[in-house]
């Protein structure tokens, strides 16, 4: 079995991306199913919001991970959930941080966030984040993803969330330092909001808000850290043998690599493979051969599986045992 499937410090961490309608469920799925019948306790998780992964399983899923068979668990996230989760979390952190400033309207401010871009990027990470800080508990956990764009969007934010987070502390440990001041000159600050006396908090100690950055830092930090790991981590990439799945995993390719997030295998999904030549479909069989010859070409240091074409779509353990066996293979 491949080494970069595998648990090696702690649990092991593997993200399933590709354009949509190339099988990544089928492959997530196939995949955990491999791993569980290899002893190896295992979650599946899907991110994606048109959530097929039940289908695929045959079974009803929820958000709650479901025991499917020995060492295998599987969960369907709500999305619209999580992001209400999200805000909620947030909206009360900000009221206790800032009962003093009356005058914001926070309940408005929530409303125009909820339809914000980029709060499906941060409610995924979140989800992911909560999941990962449990990995204790599982051997592996394979994420089965949204569509690229999305996907890649949220494994790029933690390190772009760090940089924030940095400069937000900087820019709060000199409101600290001019509020000191202040208040030499002044005395403290105090409020009285609700009947209850408020202090203007003057070091990093004292205010909600540093802790709040600093324990956001420390989260986002912990996600970084695990996914640029290449012993907890892994990506594996599914396309067709298709121009445009090409392309966009290209683009994938590059973008993980800048984020230095590990990309291990390519599975190369519903190969067609004929016994004797069929004029009808020459041009598509030649078609797919240039795009796997390029692949070959272009990701060399990947490890890349064929999957061919199937009579009938893979469903149910006994299909998934099938493919799952094809891609977890050897080393």
């Amino acid at each position: 079995m491949r080494k970069y499937l595998l648990p090696q410090d702690g649990f092991r961490v593997i993200f399933v991306i590709g354009k949509g309608g190339v099988g990544k469920t089928t492959t997530s799925a196939s995949l955990a199913v491999a791993l569980a019948e290899a002893g190896h306790k295992t979650l599946i998780v899907s991110l994606d919001p048109a959530h097929n992964l039940g289908d695929v399983l045959m079974e009803k899923l929820s958000d709650k991970p479901r025991e499917i068979m020995e060492n295998l668990y599987a969960s369907e996230l709500d999305m619209e959930g999580m992001i209400r989760e999200y805000l909620e979390h947030l909206e009360k952190n900000l009221k206790n941080m800032y009962r003093y400033l009356t005058v914001i309207n926070l309940e408005k401010y929530f409303e125009v966030l909820r339809y914000s871009p980029g709060i499906e990027e941060y409610a995924t990470l979140e989800a992911i984040r909560e999941i990962l800080s449990e990995g204790d508990n599982w051997n592996v956990i394979v994420f089965d993803t949204p569509p690229t764009g999305l996907t890649l969007r949220v494994l790029a934010l933690p390190r772009i969330s760090l940089i924030w987070a940095d400069k937000l502390i900087e820019i709060r440990k000199k409101i600290l330092e001019r509020r000191r001041a202040i208040a030499k000159i002044q005395g403290e600050q105090k409020f009285v909001v609700d009947g209850e006396e408020i202090k203007l908090p003057t070091e990093e100690e004292e205010d909600g808000v540093m802790r709040e950055l600093k324990a956001y830092r420390s989260e986002v930090e912990f996600v970084y850290k695990t996914i640029t790991d290449p012993k907890k981590t892994s990506v594996i990439a599914v396309m067709n043998p298709e121009l445009l799945p090409l392309y966009e995993t290209k683009r994938a390719y590059e973008s993980l690599k800048k984020f230095k997030v590990p990309f291990n295998l390519i599975v190369m999904n519903k190969v067609i493979q004929l016994e004797r030549e069929v004029p009808e479909i020459k041009v598509k069989i030649e078609a797919q051969k240039r795009v796997m010859e390029e692949v070959k070409r272009e990701f060399r240091g990947v490890d890349i599986v064929e999957i061919p074409m199937f009579q009938e779509e893979p469903r149910g353990i006994e299909w998934l045992r099938k493919v799952g066996g094809m891609i977890v293979g050897n080393p």
